[in-house]
């Protein structure tokens, strides 16, 4: 998975905190699922990451930008939040150039009557909209600015898994078609299974997330639709 963009990340964040150091700024950090790498529990906690194992350079690049981090916390008392989020989807992600991420390619493909490839039909993901993810961060800011909260590291996502299965059949319907889909075993370096345990989230910061992937489908393609994305 590009290991140029994991050493991108990496970099960016090695230079945002030591700017963070310098002007004494709290730091708040956008990490991954992909730190817990391929798991097969049904819920995963904050503390049941496995940095021995990377799953792909992506997932390394997350798992060091954390490393990072928490050093400097410990060596310079700098106040941090490390949110760990769970494919993220919604408004704007509609880069048609580097149609990477599986919901708004399929929503796409689909729309276009052109086949799509599911890639390991078994697989459960944690799918977040937008709005909810926004709605954590916001809490997160404010309550590591007012120090009401430090020095944590929280999952933010909806808190059910689905499968690309039901992904698939959510657009379709949303979109009234009948998908051109072809089932191909999962591909290496993939996730398998991934379900956020966001109690954490819910006790530290009263988040509670209102939008579950059958209502987040229809609210990103009607986004598409007002953007003339989808013709």
């Amino acid at each position: 998975e590009y290991p140029d963009r994991a050493l991108d990340n990496v970099t960016d964040c090695f230079r945002a905190l030591e700017f963070a150091r310098r002007k004494r700024t709290p730091f708040i950090f956008g990490s991954s699922r992909e730190v817990y790498g391929d798991i097969h529990r049904h819920v995963t906690e904050e503390a049941e990451a496995d940095f021995v194992v990377a799953e792909s350079p992506y997932s390394a690049s997350k798992i060091a930008g954390e490393a990072f981090i928490y050093s400097y916390a410990e060596c310079y008392g700098l106040p941090y939040l490390v949110f760990r989020f769970s494919n993220v989807y919604g408004r704007y992600d509609n880069d048609i150039r580097r149609m990477e991420r599986v919901l708004p390619l399929f929503i796409f493909k689909i729309a276009r009557d052109e086949p799509i490839t599911v890639y390991g039909r078994e697989k459960v993901f944690d799918f977040t909209y937008v709005d909810d993810c926004i709605e954590g961060i916001m809490r997160g800011i404010d309550s590591l600015a007012a120090g009401r909260v430090a020095n944590q590291t929280i999952n933010l996502a909806y808190g059910q898994g689905s499968t690309l299965v039901d992904a698939v059949n959510i657009i379709a319907l949303a979109l009234g078609k009948t998908p051109n889909v072809t089932y191909e075993p999962p591909r290496a370096g993939e996730v398998m299974r991934y379900v956020a345990d966001i109690t954490k989230a819910r006790q530290v910061l009263g988040y509670n997330p209102q939008v579950p992937l059958s209502a987040g489908i229809p609210l990103e393609i009607k986004w598409f639709r007002e953007h003339g994305d989808l013709g």
